[in-house]
């Protein structure tokens, strides 16, 4: 009785004669057996999961590698184009002096820059390893762990991390400069305006075409044999020969004198005036605007300082006669 209750009997029937096998089992060697089935199925799947798991891990390294190596590419990329921008940047600083130089303007003149500045110099240009104090601080580790050896990946990410870094620096480099060479080529451009207007305003062409009868400076008078100044300079041309102007002003004088005769003067501004002496007609009339070669009169013989057709072409700068020879570009 005892015996049956630890002990399991297994019938297997092999057909209706035979006679069938009993197998006697102890139902402690199926308890132990369940037991180590549970245990090696559960071994089993967690053999199943870990490698599920690494697979994925390494499904998930590889995204990185190639992730990485698009970034380091891209980094590259961005870094060239960065070194790119500071070489047009120096071109344009380089442009910008020789600007300053053909204008005449000193460093101090743009910006309002003090002139009392103590003594500096030399050409400043984007250091690639620039570093503030707090930049050594917070990478001098990296730097250390770079100098003893790394691993291929760390020392590939220490890279990428230098270059950018450099980046950040050379951005900052290029954020400050072209904020000052902005301000810089503002001041040139109203400068550059100021000055096409002075260029265009000032007389530099001959007004009229034709020989010179008499040049400017110390004389006889052929009308009273004594030395006299001679203020301007005459020009000899057919009567009716058109007169233009030198250059852009405004005409304040179009009127008649005796020793003139018909006469034209017109301020450029600058404190630059001309005369236009002896014409046969006057074309302009107070007050008005004219611009480089437009016509303003005919050439004549008016006026009793005058022997015969031509112009007498005076320029004066600040109320005082000078050569209007050195006036004359073409």
């Amino acid at each position: 009785m005892k015996e049956s209750e630890d002990t399991l009997t297994v019938i297997v029937f092999r057909g209706a004669r035979a006679n069938p096998w009993r197998l006697k089992i102890r139902k402690a060697f199926v308890k132990y057996g369940v037991i180590s089935g549970l245990v090696l199925l559960l071994i089993q799947g967690g053999i199943v999961t870990h490698y599920v798991y690494q697979w994925n891990q390494l499904s998930e390294l590889e995204e990185m590698k190639k992730e990485l190596t698009s970034t380091r590419a891209n980094t590259m990329t961005f870094s060239s184009e960065v070194d790119g921008m500071k070489k047009r940047m120096l071109a344009l600083k380089n442009l910008n002096r020789k600007l300053q130089t053909m204008f005449g303007l000193e460093p101090d003149e743009m910006l309002g820059l003090p002139s009392d500045l103590s003594g500096q110099g030399g050409e400043e240009l984007p250091y690639e390893g620039l570093r503030d104090e707090a930049e050594v601080q917070a990478i001098g580790f990296d730097d250390r762990v770079s100098s003893k050896g790394v691993t291929g990946r760390s020392s590939a990410f220490l890279t990428s991390k230098r270059q950018i870094r450099d980046i950040k620096v050379g951005l900052g480099w290029l954020t400050q400069e072209t904020e000052f060479e902005s301000q810089i080529l503002d001041e040139l451009s109203t400068v550059a305006e100021k000055k096409a207007a002075q260029w265009a305003s000032t007389p530099s062409i001959w007004p009229v075409n034709g020989r010179i009868t008499s040049r400017f400076g110390p004389r006889v008078s052929p009308f009273t044999g004594k030395k006299r100044l001679h203020a301007g300079l005459d020009i000899g041309a057919r009567k009716g020969t058109e007169v233009r102007s030198p250059g852009s002003g405004k005409v304040v004088v179009a009127a008649y004198d005796s020793r003139m005769g018909k006469f034209i003067r017109i301020d450029h501004g600058y404190d630059i005036e001309t005369t236009y002496g002896h014409l046969s007609k006057i074309l302009v009339k107070y007050g008005d605007r004219v611009h480089r070669g437009d016509l303003i009169g005919l050439v004549g013989s008016t006026g009793k300082f005058s022997t015969g057709p031509h112009l007498h072409y005076q320029v004066a700068v600040n109320d005082k006669v000078v050569n209007p020879i050195d006036y004359i570009l073409d």
